[in-house]
């Protein structure tokens, strides 16, 4: 860590004063050289930037924008290659604060990767990021805050991809925090806003991020808007509370759009890998939520979650779901007007306890049993059909199947690196 301080330091140093102001060289990923731009907002000379807009476009493609701390109040799109990176932390925090309401405050319009690395970054309008299309973004030890949420849908990191092109769109984000700024009030204010929202042809990893109040999911994978393609996410040791759907229907939703269901002559087609691990949920606000996970769409791994009091004696039943811990597959009207086909993931290795209602709940068009085994359910009872109000419970509404299980593990099993119960 040392090495790495005194690096930074020489590198910035050479940035300032090397014989181009403003630039250096660095080795990319491939090892060639390319210059770095620097962003100095309190610079006189005209060889360095002074706004990290002017040193995105100063930057070659597949370069460095490296940026002083300092608040940019500023829009940025990004129209080539490029890393965006706060450095000198010490001496504060890069904060791209746009004035007004703007649509984005980061908007991606390049095929090219994008890396965003230890930036602040303040989302006033109805998008913090954004990327549409076969976009490459990485996002990483960054803060996107919400500023007066708007009423209405938004998102803080939204990727999406709906042209059936066969083209392929990347995020990553981890390591970051995100913040809907949603009031803990109850009822909450009428603002849909989502935290993480990879979108379509999308292949994304979301791992170890801190997600907070938000006005809708705090992670929602959405289907492509034809109900077709691929998507394949891994959610992985998240920390994810005070999420507070206006739906209440989940912290995590796996599926289309509410506006956005199949029919007999338009089916869901999409197929994909969603898989759900190490996450903790909580629900410290005491919000009624139905669900801490609804699985729709996909298949893949929930396993070693926590969730603990999530659900509430108050939750009742939303538009999609019943009030579970986990909810696999969708509550619909008739098949012949909105067919969900089942949907097959594993349920295995997770603490679910002290939830007020079912642990895992199968909806009535889950006709394929689903495995089930090796929860702790927090009673010796384990799964009794019923349930004693401690989330012991395995519910399958009328027309589903019942999964493979067996009763309970014996003590809590989510961080134990043993395998069995």
């Amino acid at each position: 860590m040392v090495a790495l301080r005194v690096a930074l330091t020489v590198f910035v140093l050479v940035a300032l004063n090397g014989s181009s102001p403003g630039t250096a060289m660095y080795a990319g990923a491939d090892g060639a050289d390319r210059p770095a731009v620097l962003v100095n907002p309190k610079a006189a000379n005209g060889g360095t930037a002074r706004t990290i807009q002017e040193g995105i476009d100063m930057a070659a493609p597949g370069g460095k924008v490296l940026v002083l701390p300092a608040t940019y109040p500023e829009r940025l799109i990004v129209t080539k290659g490029v890393t965006i990176e706060a450095i000198g932390g010490r001496s504060g925090d890069v904060v791209i604060a746009p004035p007004g309401v703007p649509d984005s405050t980061i908007e991606i319009q390049t095929t090219e990767p994008v890396v965003l690395r230890g930036l602040t970054v303040y989302a006033p309008g109805f998008n913090g990021i954004r990327g549409v299309g076969p976009v490459d973004l990485t996002v990483e030890s960054t803060a996107v805050v919400a500023v007066n949420p708007p009423a209405g849908t938004s998102v803080l990191i939204l990727v999406a991809h709906d042209a059936a092109d066969g083209t392929r769109a990347r995020l990553v984000v981890r390591d970051s925090f995100i913040d809907g700024a949603i009031a803990n009030v109850v009822p909450p204010p009428p603002v849909q806003s989502f935290g993480l929202r990879p979108q379509g042809d999308v292949d994304a990893l979301l791992e170890r991020n801190v997600i907070r109040r938000l006005g809708g999911a705090c992670i929602f994978t959405v289907t492509r808007a034809d109900l077709g393609g691929e998507l394949n996410v891994d959610i992985l040791n998240n920390d994810l509370d005070q999420c507070h759907p206006i739906g209440r229907v989940a912290a995590i939703i796996v599926g289309p759009l509410a506006a956005n269901q199949p029919t007999a002559a338009r089916p869901l087609t999409a197929t994909g890998v969603v898989n759900v691990i190490g996450n903790t949920f909580r629900n410290t606000s005491l919000h009624c939520l139905s669900n801490a996970i609804d699985y729709e769409v996909y298949t893949g791994r929930i396993e070693r979650n926590t969730i603990v009091d999530f659900v509430q004696p108050c939750a009742a039943q939303a538009g999609r779901v019943r009030p579970s811990a986990i909810w696999i597959g969708r509550l619909t009207p008739p098949a012949t007007m909105f067919p969900f086909p089942p949907v097959t993931p594993s349920v295995r290795f997770n603490d679910i306890v002290g939830n007020a209602q079912a642990g895992l709940r199968i909806a009535p068009n889950q006709t394929i049993p689903i495995e089930a085994s090796c929860n702790y359910w927090g009673s010796e009872l384990g799964p009794s059909g019923v349930g004693t109000g401690n989330g012991d419970a395995i519910l399958v509404d009328t027309g589903g199947a019942m999964p493979f299980f067996t009763p309970f593990a014996t003590a809590p099993i989510a961080a134990r690196s043993q395998p069995g119960c």
